[in-house]
């Protein structure tokens, strides 16, 4: 299920109502940097729609930064994601970036 969202798209900075959101666009995260966390709409190549909180992101940092071959993660609920090393590197990358700019 897609959560539809209206917007008005000025460079990258999208204004909803009173609320400004930054679009963003790394490696293996896609979607929107808000006050409050990130709304993903992208995982590589996979459509998306996951609120996440800079809890859970920080989370998601915490446990990618102690794998050291590879790991899963599930998109959707559904569909198991391999993450080799450097798309864990990649994806700590973006975490990294995100969490910079909302945190």
């Amino acid at each position: 299920m897609f959560l539809k969202r209206s917007y008005i798209l000025t460079n990258n900075v999208h204004v909803k109502g009173e609320c400004v959101v930054e679009t963003f666009n790394g490696a293996v995260f896609q979607g929107e940097m808000e006050k409050e966390g990130f709304y993903l709409t992208q995982v590589k190549q996979i459509s998306t729609a996951s609120s996440l909180s800079i809890d859970q992101l920080m989370k998601m940092a915490a446990y990618l930064g102690t794998q050291e071959d590879s790991c899963t993660i599930t998109v959707n609920d559904q569909i198991p994601l391999l993450l080799n090393q450097e798309d864990i590197k990649k994806l700590l990358q973006d975490l990294e970036a995100i969490l910079g700019k909302i945190h």
